[in-house]
């Protein structure tokens, strides 16, 4: 990664709505802490809760929401229209289900600009092969750097046909959450609550060093349920960790 492409990467906060983000909290802080942009993740709201987000978000002085984490089930073209019109998003990403390529084949116009997760689960595996991707015609790959941390440890040869896979498209997005080498043991086994979306500390973001350059889109979006106090503060670590990738 040269210096050029580096200056050319965004480290973007992320407005995330899983049970422990606060997400309405978090819109509280836009302009408490003067946030101008964010990615957003809408992935567990139903379509009222969706509409009081936007609504909320419009009475804020946010001003761009460059990539957003479309929901595969119940996503109406309004919400991209409204998303593309009044906050320049540029990218969207969305899980790798039938519902997804459903969604991409019935709204063309936006085929370009959504990208397909990778992801470890069982249940998403087979919608994230190289025959699948291909016959759905996907514009690229959105890469979420602690999924396929965990696929590296539980399954290396799933690992190994995730990185073919990752390689034969562009990379339009990124997800960058928390990463703690043997979590799934202490999770399933201890019975330790323990989530990729809620950083306790620097180390936890270390794992994104053993990356390739090329895997580090224009778009890094902060996965976090963390506070966006808090993420301004990961965002600064993130971003010595690519200095020291560009070389």
């Amino acid at each position: 990664m040269s210096h050029n492409e580096y200056m050319d990467k965004k480290i973007i906060l992320g407005l995330t709505t899983t049970c422990g983000s606060h997400w309405r909290g978090k819109i509280k802080e836009i302009d408490e802490l003067g946030v101008k942009e964010v990615s957003l993740f809408p992935t567990c709201l139903s379509l009222a809760q969706r509409r009081e987000m936007y609504n909320l978000l419009e009475k804020t002085g946010l001003e761009s929401i460059p990539h957003v984490h479309l929901r595969s089930d119940d996503m109406e073209t309004w919400e991209l229209d409204f998303l593309c019109d009044r906050y320049k998003t540029r990218v969207f990403n969305m899980h790798p289900c039938l519902e997804s390529y459903k969604f991409i084949q019935n709204n063309p116009k936006y085929r370009e600009k959504i990208f397909i997760e990778n992801f470890f689960l069982e249940s998403h595996k087979k919608e994230f092969t190289r025959d699948c991707l291909k016959k759905h015609n996907i514009a690229g790959i959105c890469l979420d750097f602690s999924h396929l941390a965990t696929e590296k440890e539980l399954c290396d040869e799933d690992y190994k046909r995730t990185c073919e896979i990752i390689n034969l498209y562009p990379i339009g997005c990124n997800h960058i959450s928390g990463f703690e080498s043997g979590f799934l043991k202490k999770l399933f086994k201890l019975g330790e609550k323990i989530s990729l979306h809620r950083c306790r500390d620097n180390s936890q973001l270390d794992y994104l060093k053993q990356f390739p350059a090329s895997y580090f889109s224009p778009y890094l979006s902060i996965e976090l349920e963390n506070s966006f106090a808090e993420q301004l503060e990961f965002k600064k670590y993130i971003e010595e960790i690519l200095k020291t990738i560009a070389g």
